[in-house]
């Protein structure tokens, strides 16, 4: 079997998830052959050698291109698959139908991929990502001054200030180039979402448990900054067709809300309420044991007030039937990385009687097109 490692400068200019349409493909004449040994063999030399590059690179492109192509194969094996799946199939055309698979049960080849598809996915996030995003996001939400902020600050020195500019620049531009790479391959909407999805809970995840625990960023002026800093990025969500991912930053809105808010018994309702409907007990009340009043005038908020918010947002949570875990919860659960969520189908509408073999793969040699 000739081995062909495609580069991804090299992928960027070929049909996108060309991959996962030419293995398809390549399944499909062993099933019309009835091959079963033929077509189990060519599964398990491919399957070894993606193994092997995704738990070997660090590289966000590589990794990317071959999450996007297994995610394809995956939804092309259920999409042509002859399983009676009434969604997988309705949105195929009477052609697309044709192709579908007819001796072979493709199921286990489907359970093989998805273990890939959550280890490319973790390394993906954990390898490529984690360690490259997550040291953006204190600086970039939480220190990042606006540019008004900074003009007024004059006690500030030019690098600093510079440095506060270029903080939540820095932050969406690694989002940008993220978001670019998987558009670029071919990353449908479910994959984006969940990977853009997940880096927007680290940003939350991180972000709050510092201001729970840091009495500098508990104060009125400091959450409009944090505030101001999360409507960026919730901007930027918009920009790229994802406001379904804003719902990820919303306990750290909340949690600016909440600073902002009058702070005392006759507003125990609002502050027990919705506006912190998204907060754990102890992570509101972690909150406002750490406010530092702006004003002189203001008094620090009394233990006897603190006990009261603790039993209001106990009954709430007794009312919303929430588990005990969640009563208890304060710390978030930081970079935790749930597996990709293969549930969802995604329909592809490629015609695989247009699909050619490029001659800039030089395979002409060892394969032609089935």
């Amino acid at each position: 079997m000739a081995q062909i490692k495609l580069k991804p400068p090299l992928a960027r200019l070929l049909t996108k998830n060309l991959p996962a349409y030419l293995l398809l493909a390549a399944f499909r004449h062993q099933d019309e052959k009835h091959d079963e040994t033929a077509l189990t063999g060519l599964f398990s030399s491919v399957h070894l050698v993606l193994k092997d590059t995704i738990s070997r690179s660090h590289d966000l492109d590589l990794l990317a291109l071959w999450l996007i192509n297994l995610w394809r194969l995956f939804n092309l094996l259920r999409q042509y698959s002859g399983e009676d799946n009434a969604e997988w199939h309705v949105a195929n055309t009477e052609t697309q139908n044709s192709y579908r698979f007819k001796a072979y049960d493709v199921a286990p080849i489907r359970d093989q991929l998805k273990l890939r598809i959550e280890e490319c996915y973790n390394s993906l996030m954990k390898k490529a990502i984690e360690h490259v995003f997550c040291p953006k996001i204190v600086p970039g939400i939480l220190q990042h001054e606006s540019s008004s902020d900074l003009m007024t600050a004059g006690q500030e020195s030019r690098g600093r200030a510079d440095s506060q500019r270029k903080s939540l620049n820095d932050l969406l531009a690694f989002l940008d180039t993220v978001h670019s790479k998987l558009k670029t391959y071919g990353g449908d909407e479910i994959l984006v979402k969940q990977v853009i999805g997940q880096m927007a809970n680290w940003m939350c995840a991180l972000a709050l448990n510092h201001m729970m625990f840091r009495r500098e960023l508990c104060n009125f002026e400091k959450a409009i900054q944090i505030k101001h800093n999360v409507t960026e990025i919730q901007n930027w969500l918009n920009s790229k067709g994802l406001p379904d991912c804003r719902e990820h930053l919303e306990p750290l809105v909340q949690a600016c809300h909440l600073l902002q808010s009058r702070k005392d018994a006759s507003n125990l309702d609002t502050l027990c309420g919705e506006m912190t409907s998204r907060l754990k007990p102890r992570q509101v009340v972690a909150i406002l044991q750490h406010y530092d009043p702006s004003d002189e005038m203001e008094d620090g908020l009394s233990a006897d007030f603190l006990i009261e918010i603790q039993k209001k947002l106990n009954q709430r949570a007794i009312a919303n039937g929430d588990p005990l875990e969640d009563k208890n919860a304060l710390i978030m659960m930081g970079t935790y990385l749930p597996p990709f969520n293969t549930q969802p189908f995604s329909y592809s509408d490629f015609p695989l009687e247009t699909l050619s073999l490029p001659s800039c793969l030089h395979m002409q040699s060892v394969c032609r097109l089935l």
